[in-house]
């Protein structure tokens, strides 16, 4: 088979200029698209609930359904129309580290697998769009169509009060270890002198029982407090689209696919050719 490939390989190349051919025609009349993809935080909400509202956006994607697409993200029809898809994905941890590892995108997760799971506040947001200008538009209307859902409006404002909680016991927490760390300075040094090595003894051990504590407090508070400053919307950024979208149709990738098809239907054109008689003559027997 191989020294028959050698021998065509001229009717082979023939083959093969006319897929490339073929490609680049179908290059020409097919629509340019881009894709990046943006990694968020849902917060106050599970992933798999944020994945499924942003998805309904996918369904109108694969519909078509342009007017709608635009309503939701508040955009312009024409904007709307360069929108190819938006699809959310689960993100999947493979250690247990709470960090990343791959990307769900064939939506297979086993949720019997206890040796995986997916992130439950992170979610992977991928979007191609015919013109590689409006990933900022999309990333825009994609924030206002959260902002209109009740729901995740609710959400997100009873995650805010807790936190505003949080921080009003940890800063109240640490008042009273400080007025508690100044009683106890003051009423140890009224002991009587025959005590005062003792007590210089406990003295040296439990200021340093008041620093750990506090700084597990203020830490506490610091986390709180960056959480409530930096999350305040149901959605937020933690890796942006890119500017440098990646062309997910090229030139090459067309020349490529069709000049392999014609290829191998060549081969196998120019094979039923040469055995034809042998081929004829067992169709011929049975």
């Amino acid at each position: 088979m191989v020294i028959f490939g050698v021998r065509k390989i001229h009717f082979l190349l023939l083959f093969v200029i006319a897929g490339g051919i073929i490609g680049q025609v179908m290059y020409k009349n097919t629509k340019r698209y881009f894709s990046s993809y943006m990694i968020a935080q849902a917060n106050g909400i599970k992933s798999a609930d944020m994945i499924n509202y942003i998805n309904d956006l996918h369904d109108l994607c694969v519909q078509r359904n342009t007017p709608a697409l635009a309503f939701n993200l508040q955009m312009p029809d024409s904007t709307a129309n360069k929108i190819k898809d938006i699809q959310a994905f689960f993100i999947i941890d493979v250690n247990h580290d709470e960090i990343g590892d791959f990307v769900d995108f064939k939506n297979d997760f086993d949720l019997t697998d206890t040796t995986i799971h997916r992130l439950e506040d992170r979610l992977h947001v991928k979007v191609e769009v015919y013109d590689n200008s409006i990933f900022r538009n999309v990333k825009n209307g994609l924030f206002r169509y959260m902002r209109k859902n009740p729901y995740l409006i609710s959400l997100n404002e009873i995650r805010k009060m807790q936190l505003q909680e949080l921080i009003a016991q940890a800063t109240h927490e640490i008042k009273k270890l400080d007025s508690l760390q100044n009683t106890d300075y003051f009423q140890k040094n009224r002991q009587v002198p025959v005590q005062q090595s003792q007590l210089m003894f406990l003295a040296e051990k439990e200021p340093t029982m008041y620093y750990r504590d506090k700084m597990n407090l203020m830490n506490r508070k610091l986390e709180y407090t960056k959480e409530l400053e930096l999350a305040t919307d149901a959605f937020t950024v933690i890796k942006d689209f890119t500017s440098l979208a990646f062309e997910e149709n090229p030139r090459g990738k067309y020349l490529m696919r069709y000049s392999f098809m014609f290829a191998v239907f060549g081969y196998v054109f120019l094979l039923l050719f040469r055995f034809r008689k042998t081929i004829r003559k067992y169709s011929l027997f049975d």
